[in-house]
């Protein structure tokens, strides 16, 4: 033990005299183990006696070769950027900003949502006392992407702020933030392919409020639970086939057979009518195109903002022409909203993955789970 804190002590001191050579803070001077990390595929996680070693991997879109590392310590005495690429964090944090409403998921997931100091687009926020916080006035919106409110979040003086970006202009937030003194960790959830891997990010965030191991824990529960209705769902022979997504300005963005909406329908024993597609984002395909093939499919889901079928054909009459709007199979994620268009689906949805899929197997085969009651879907009337 005194030789781990003395090692720190030098990591630290190291910090200010080799602020170029970052390398020589994070490669194993605390002879580093691995941690457990069986699905995601965008952060490792190692472990010291004081200290956890997080590197996140291409942490946006057709990103390549870039890596984020921080090293969280309980024995700093506070924590200090190196560069915009590694970050000495002092844990437990007590005081964290989120600029999206799905790390208030995992963080609710912890019970720390009364950490929370700052949000981006309170609107959507759902967490029922992050809401109260709000409409009392004592959670202010720090603003998103290019309006993001720096001095605000220079003031609220955050331990962390976690951050996400969809491109490589993330790094004009946290270049800002490093000038700021401010530590921003990157959080990539939404790149992951499988819903067990984007809920294994709940350890990032657990180490960071010093609950690695309760996290580890609550996601092993949930893994095994979900590991379980997958197994139930593959023993039925029927497959029925699934339509996603609603068009959007006269195109439909559709997910590839690699996404994560995919995988869902088919560890619920569906097949989503595009699972050929050897994508894993969302990609433009003309109307016509989706007609051929969702034309006799069995069940549409995720039917963009309609709370009735008849919002459905306010977007394009020919809608009623599609078998699941025939036989009364239209079912969407909108379940449990706020007063402010806020989806629960895309906060805590993404710590539940379980319970979306015992949905989309109530949904798919009612047979097999008749005691169950939807709480992310809701059929459209």
């Amino acid at each position: 033990m005194i030789r781990s804190e003395l090692l720190l002590t030098i990591v630290v001191i190291m910090a200010g005299c080799t602020r170029n050579q970052p390398d020589n803070l994070f490669s194993g001077s605390d002879h580093f183990t691995p941690k457990k990390v069986v699905y995601a595929d965008g952060f490792t996680l190692q472990s010291g006696i004081h200290n956890t070693l997080i590197t996140i991997k291409n942490p946006w879109q057709n990103a390549r070769n870039v890596e984020f590392s921080y090293l969280l310590s309980d024995t700093l005495k506070a924590s200090r950027i190196i560069d915009e690429s590694h970050t000495l964090i002092k844990v437990p944090v007590k005081k964290v900003v989120c600029l999206s409403t799905t790390h208030i998921g995992f963080i609710g997931f912890l019970d720390q949502a009364g950490s929370i100091i700052g949000v981006s687009g309170k609107n959507y926020v759902v967490n029922e006392d992050l809401r109260a916080r709000i409409n009392n006035n004592q959670l202010p919106d720090v603003g998103y992407d290019e309006n993001l409110n720096f001095e605000l979040i220079l003031n609220l003086r955050p331990d962390v702020v976690l951050a996400y970006g969809v491109s490589g202009s993330v790094t004009n937030t946290i270049r800002k933030l490093t000038e700021l003194k401010i530590p921003t960790l990157l959080i990539a959830e939404y790149l992951e392919e499988e819903p067990l891997a984007k809920m294994e990010w709940v350890k990032v965030i657990g180490e960071l409020y010093g609950y690695g191991n309760l996290a580890a824990h609550k996601f092993d529960s949930v893994s095994a639970m979900y590991n379980q209705l997958v197994q139930l769902a593959g023993r039925t022979e029927d497959k029925p086939t699934v339509l996603m997504g609603l068009p959007w300005r006269g195109t439909w963005f559709v997910s590839g057979g690699k996404s994560y909406v995919a995988r869902l329908i088919a560890d619920a024993g569906g097949q989503y009518i595009f699972r050929h597609l050897d994508f894993k984002d969302s990609r433009p395909v003309s109307l016509e195109k989706v007609f051929e093939q969702a034309m006799d499919a069995d069940f549409w889901l995720n039917s963009g903002d309609a709370v009735q079928k008849r919002d459905l054909l306010s977007v394009d009459l020919r809608f009623n022409r599609l078998s699941p709007v025939i036989h009364d199979h239209v079912y969407n994620n909108n379940n449990k909203m706020n007063t402010m268009g806020g989806n629960a689906f895309f906060e805590t949805g993404v710590v539940e993955p379980e319970i979306i899929l015992s949905d989309l197997i109530c949904i798919l085969h009612p047979q097999l789970l008749p005691s169950h009651q939807l709480k992310y879907y809701r059929k459209l009337q």
